[in-house]
C-alpha cells in the first residue's frame, strides 16, 4: 500500500529530470547548444552521481518555496489592488443605499414591508 511520499531518490531524479527537460525546452526556442548540453549533463548527474543530485534537487526545491511564497503575495496584492478595488469604487460610485442602512426621505422608519404569499417552491434550493 501506498502513503502517498516518494522516496528522496525518486524526488530527486524527478526534480532532475523535470530541469533537463525545461532546458531542453529552452534550447527549443533559443537555439543554443549550451542548453542541451547542460540538460544532458544534469541528467547524467542525477543517475549517476547522487549527492550533487541531491544539492541541485534540494536547492531547486527551496528556491521553488521561497519564490511561491513571495509570488502569492505579489499576484494576490496585484489582483486586489487592480481588480478589486476599482470595482469596489465603480459600485459604490454609481449605487445609491446598496444595503439600506438609509432611511428613505418619506419613509417612517426602515422597515421594509413585503407582502409575500409563500409557497412549497419558496422553500425548495433555498440555497
Amino acid at each position: 500500500m501506498s502513503t502517498g511520499k516518494k522516496p528522496q531518490q525518486l524526488q530527486e531524479l524527478e526534480t532532475i529530470s523535470v530541469l533537463a527537460a525545461f532546458l531542453l525546452v529552452l534550447n527549443l526556442f533559443l537555439h543554443l547548444k549550451a542548453l542541451a548540453v547542460a540538460a544532458l549533463a544534469l541528467l547524467l548527474i542525477g543517475l549517476f552521481v547522487r549527492p550533487v543530485a541531491s544539492v541541485i534537487s534540494r536547492s531547486w526545491l527551496k528556491f521553488a518555496e521561497v519564490l511561491g511564497a513571495f509570488n502569492s503575495k505579489i499576484v494576490l496584492s496585484l489582483a486586489f489592488f487592480l481588480f478589486l478595488t476599482p470595482l469596489a469604487l465603480l459600485f459604490r460610485l454609481f449605487t445609491k443605499n446598496p444595503l439600506q442602512l438609509k432611511k428613505e426621505p418619506d419613509a417612517e422608519t426602515l422597515f421594509l414591508e413585503r407582502n409575500h404569499s409563500y409557497t412549497k417552491s419558496d422553500f425548495e434550493k433555498m440555497w
